[in-house]
């Protein structure tokens, strides 16, 4: 008998979106619309586990909406005899007591998930027809170093006749790790099992570390520019005790991002009128651009330069845009002057003669004083 698992991580459901304004809960939704896909495909497809590998929210205190949209997903799901089991990621792991804890484990309680919220290997066994599948989660420990691996020493349990480890970290090799936060050795993977899954990385990758298929689903979603090339998704997965037999992406339809790079001169005329014109040619409804404005200008030529025009220019051709202005120099032709060499006592002296300039003629003499004492107090501490 074969067993057929859906593997998904890093849904990040319920952003906070602040950043694009009015379109906030259309963003929000777009998480949730590419949930609704592996939802629909799990109830079409019936896999014995859906697995979630981690950031499954956004942020440990996700709004009530999407908390009860996700309830009834669950739910639906559960319904249908599907297995849920999830682990805790960088997003959804409470860091300290006042945060309490994940929201996960409201979705727990409900009978409907079994999350397995332990930091440490956590085995939970499963039976389907004649096979034992063993489930071994392991949630985010945010306690740990850099230099930590948080499966060193760890004894796992390997008494299914399919084994499968799901966690949420990075893992040495792979595409997106680099050496700066705790994350898994190769050495660490089990020569035992025949999955090991894990999220954080959103690029969907696979290898074969001691013997054992390692993969990362990836994001549903895209949650920044450094996703834009990359194809959004879940994993379809068949398994036996001899391994992965056979494994499929599903693409999610994940809202475009694209960066556009604009180079402005000073003998193109307008430089909002340069900007729009590049524009033009890339427009898209649905998409979220990022404009990295480049070149070397005039400060005459800057004023020709409007971000607030070219914001009105995009609303309704794009979904929302970004600025990038970092790449736009100033040209200057006048050498700067230096100031003037000056003392403290010289500034001092400056400071009291327009103080004595706005003073009562009865009040100068007081205003002297000042002076004199301030100087002499200045003088003992070495201030020339």
């Amino acid at each position: 008998m074969t067993v057929h698992v859906l593997l998904t991580a890093d849904n990040h459901l319920d952003p906070s979106a602040v950043q694009y304004g009015p379109r906030r809960f259309e963003r929000k939704r777009d998480f949730q619309h590419s949930f609704n896909v592996l939802v629909n495909f799990a109830l079409e497809n019936r896999p014995d586990l859906f697995l979630i590998g981690g950031d499954f929210y956004d942020g440990i205190l996700p709004g009530n909406p999407t908390r009860a949209y996700v309830a009834e997903q669950f739910k639906r799901l559960h319904e249908k005899e599907i297995k849920i089991v999830l682990v805790s990621g960088h997003h959804d792991t409470p860091r300290s007591i006042e945060q309490g804890v994940s929201p996960l484990s409201v979705h727990a309680k409900t009978g409907h998930v079994y999350f397995l919220q332990d930091p440490r290997p956590t085995p939970k066994m499963f039976h389907f027809g004649g096979e034992t599948v063993n489930v071994t989660g392991m949630s985010l420990s945010p306690g740990l170093g850099p230099e930590q691996d948080p499966l060193a020493g760890q004894e796992l349990s390997d008494e299914g006749d399919v084994n499968i480890f799901l966690t949420h970290y990075p893992i040495e090799g792979f595409e997106g790790y680099f050496g700066q936060e705790t994350h898994i050795g190769k050495s660490s993977i089990p020569r035992d099992y025949q999955l090991f899954a894990s999220g954080h990385l959103h690029r969907h990758q696979k290898n074969i570390i001691n013997g054992t298929a390692v993969m990362y689903p990836g994001s549903t979603e895209r949650v920044s520019f450094n996703e834009e090339g990359e194809e959004k998704g879940f994993c379809w997965l068949e398994l036996d005790k001899t391994g992965v037999l056979q494994q499929e992406f599903h693409s999610t339809p994940a809202r475009p991002m694209e960066t556009l790079d604009s180079r402005v001169t000073g003998e193109g005329g307008s430089l909002t009128r340069q900007i729009q014109d590049v524009l033009e040619k890339r427009r898209g409804a649905e998409k979220i651009l990022r404009i990295r404005v480049t070149g070397r200008v005039s400060l005459d030529q800057l004023s020709t330069y409007k971000r607030s025009a070219l914001q009105s220019y995009c609303q309704d051709r794009f979904f929302h845009t970004e600025f990038d202005e970092d790449g736009l120099n100033v040209l200057t032709t006048e050498a700067i002057e230096s100031l003037p060499r000056t003392t403290p006592l010289e500034e001092l002296g400056r400071s009291f003669q327009v103080l004595l300039s706005n003073v009562k003629e009865e009040e100068r003499p007081f205003v002297h004083e000042a002076w004199k004492a301030t100087i002499a107090r200045l003088q003992e501490e070495g201030v020339s």
